[in-house]
């Protein structure tokens, strides 16, 4: 009787993390299901296509969201890195005197550099990352409207936007090309690695991941430095879909959607737990609540209020799953 019932557990709580991990491809079909019976417009090629490319760089810079956030960190200065990274190009690149290519390395080396003193930092001041980037955040903002001059920078070149405007095969968007392998090469290095496990080991328990013999805080400073090599190629990516870059409008912000898309996933606010593809669907349940109350004419801030009560009903289930034995 007593196996009996182990095994009833067992079950249930099998079932109960099946559901679990399901829960976000499951509310991102539901929400299509309503806003397709609510919208005629909305399940088509031409709006599918839309969501799909309108979060390419929220995507990719919630990977290195994620990646913070295993390692027991948080960014808060993301956005004004992006800032910081594509009004750099699109000056660089209004003038006409710096090709395409140099304008890209260098801005995806400055987030980097932007990122490594995030890293830094949090180790030289002894304090979480989330205080240290608030303080770092504010520099970052500075320096974007320094170089930009608080004005739009556009006339970029075609060479540049066809990054984020062209098609392969003349129908398959190329900046979700770009998104699809950096979150393939992403998810092979958080859950295939090495270099993965040192991640989630030194964020799930720093002080063993030190007896293990790993040293912690290259550790931690290495992954805010290559999330400063994702969060470039997303402020390229969103710069030249856009065609122009702004200093208050060019990733200010949207670090909270990146932490709000890992918290949905079910990353651990205290590190050491993630995965990379609940995140992503998470990016893609958000931009699908975003594009479907705009065709229905929901304004902004009832967004806000839908998109929040959506983590905390995602908490709330969280929550009530059963734990692992």
């Amino acid at each position: 009787m007593e196996e009996i019932k182990k095994n009833k557990a067992k079950q249930g709580r099998s079932i109960g993390a099946i559901l679990t991990d399901l829960s976000m491809p499951i509310m991102l079909v539901v929400l299509i299901a309503i806003f397709s019976i609510l919208n005629k417009n909305f399940f088509t090629q031409l709006n599918l296509t839309n969501i799909l490319v309108q979060n390419v760089h929220i995507a990719v810079c919630s990977c290195a969201v994620m990646m913070i956030m295993v390692s027991g960190g948080t960014d808060l200065s993301i956005g004004y890195q992006m800032s910081v990274a594509a009004v750099l190009v699109a000056k660089l690149l209004s003038t006409g005197k710096v090709g395409v290519f140099p304008a890209i390395v260098l801005g995806i080396l400055v987030c980097m550099a932007l990122g490594t003193f995030n890293g830094v930092m949090g180790h030289v001041l002894k304090s979480h990352t989330m205080i240290v980037t608030l303080g770092t955040m504010a520099i970052f903002q500075g320096i974007s409207y320094l170089i930009s001059d608080s004005k739009n920078i556009h006339n970029l070149p075609n060479a540049f936007m066809y990054l984020g405007q062209g098609r392969l095969f003349g129908f398959l968007p190329l900046n979700v090309v770009i998104m699809a392998v950096i979150v393939v090469i992403v998810a092979i290095i958080m859950g295939r690695t090495k270099i993965g496990r040192k991640v989630y080991a030194a964020g799930d328990n720093p002080e063993a991941a030190r007896l293990a013999g790993l040293n912690v805080t290259r550790i931690k400073i290495l992954v805010f430095t290559f999330a400063g090599l994702l969060v470039g190629i997303a402020a390229i990516l969103m710069a030249a879909r856009a065609g122009s870059a702004e200093s208050g409008t060019s990733g200010p912000g949207i670090e909270f959607t990146g932490i709000t898309a890992c918290v949905l996933s079910g990353v651990a606010l205290k590190g050491g737990e993630g995965t990379l593809w609940k995140v992503i669907v998470a990016v893609f349940v958000l931009g699908v609540l975003s594009n479907g109350m705009q065709l229905l004419g929901v304004g902004t801030y009832p967004q806000h209020i839908a998109r929040g009560a959506i983590m905390l009903l995602s908490l709330y289930l969280s929550n009530r799953a059963p734990k692992k034995a």
